[in-house]
């Protein structure tokens, strides 16, 4: 898919920052409250023709939007990561975004200037 490429890192953030820059040096991330399953649940509620063939590399096609979710097979979770393509931003945010809210998280952005994932 042509277009734009980036990276989406779900992660434990603090709440009340609203830019990677509003970090304090001394904060460590706790586990994230879920685990390989609740993340593959999730995904598939939103587009139910996802691929998890390989359990650690889902796919789904959003839009104008290739996006490839690499979840670790944990019970608990530190983190995982989106990897977005394509030219449909839209279709790629609102996806994220509705991901995040029913997993109740928050993601680091690469492509973002805050560094924050915000659906916009």
């Amino acid at each position: 898919m042509a277009g734009v490429s980036r990276d989406i890192i779900v992660q434990d953030i603090p709440p009340t920052v609203r830019s990677v820059a509003e970090i304090p040096d001394s904060w460590r991330p706790a586990p994230l409250p879920f685990g390989h399953a609740e993340v593959v649940a999730a995904v598939r509620e939103l587009v139910p023709s996802a691929d998890f063939t390989d359990r650690t590399w889902g796919h789904v096609l959003v839009g104008g939007a290739d996006i490839e979710i690499n979840v670790p097979d944990r019970p608990q979770l530190d983190y995982f990561a989106l990897h977005i393509r394509g030219a449909d931003d839209d279709a790629a945010n609102r996806f994220v975004a509705q991901l995040l809210q029913r997993l109740g998280v928050r993601a680091f952005d690469v492509a973002s200037d805050t560094g924050i994932f915000t659906a916009s």
